[in-house]
């Protein structure tokens, strides 16, 4: 994971993996090579560090930013809902048990393995409502804003795109921000990047994607692999 902050120890994550050496397995894993067409579930924890220095980062690189959305919906054709839902409640515990994070989200689907070409954005927006965006009216005469009231209107703490791809190894890709504040008057709220990519393996192993704001704790299963071919 990467953004813009300077490249410094982030002392949470040491804090955060300690919380979650209890979990069976936690790590990178060994090598597993990935391919396209094949079934994955996919679990993500996406939670706020809360430390001094995590509030300081925001606070020095935060600026009014908008996202960008992904085209595709969870329990849609292409990410779709979990046959067997979400199963990484103690490691979501552990953060929230460390004192040092708070969970952002809880989520799982499934999805066909596609290759980067094909792979579409999924679409983000997790974490507390901050209200609504507003739509200017394309009518004659003075320009009056129009709340929008539809879900997909609203602002949320995190929002943006994911998606996972499959090369010769599965990669998360994110392009999120995250609101450090409430929105002011027509401005959007100030806001930090979390956007990087990281190599993973399926299998039972927990990915720790770090990050000195928004960390995320991630797993990919192989569901397909009880079927014929």
């Amino acid at each position: 994971m990467s953004d813009h902050a300077p490249n410094t120890p982030n002392p949470l994550r040491r804090r955060v993996l300690a919380g979650l050496t209890a979990l069976p397995v936690v790590g990178l894993g060994s090598p597993a090579m990935a391919q396209a067409g094949r079934e994955y579930r996919i679990e993500l924890v996406i939670f706020e560090h809360r430390t001094d220095e995590s509030r300081r980062l925001q606070m020095e690189l935060a600026a009014p930013r908008e996202p960008r959305f992904g085209e595709s919906e969870l329990g849609g054709r292409v990410y779709r809902t979990s046959r067997r839902g979400f199963e990484l409640q103690r490691a979501a515990g552990r953060v929230e048990d460390s004192g040092t994070g708070r969970v952002l989200a809880r989520l799982a689907w499934d999805q066909t393995g596609r290759d980067h070409a094909s792979s579409p954005w999924l679409r983000v927006q997790e974490g507390r409502r901050l209200g609504a965006r507003t739509l200017v009216q394309d009518e004659p005469g003075p320009l009056t804003p129009r709340a929008l009231v539809e879900d997909q209107h609203a602002r949320f703490e995190l929002e943006g795109r994911l998606r996972i791809w499959v090369g010769r190894f599965l990669h998360l890709e994110t392009d999120l921000i995250y609101h450090v504040d409430e929105p002011r008057d027509d401005q959007p709220p100030r806001s930090v990047v979390v956007r990087g990519s990281q190599r993973m393996n399926s299998g039972d192993d927990l990915f720790y994607l770090d990050h000195p704001i928004i960390g995320m704790i991630a797993r990919v299963t192989r569901i397909d692999e009880g079927r014929r071919s």
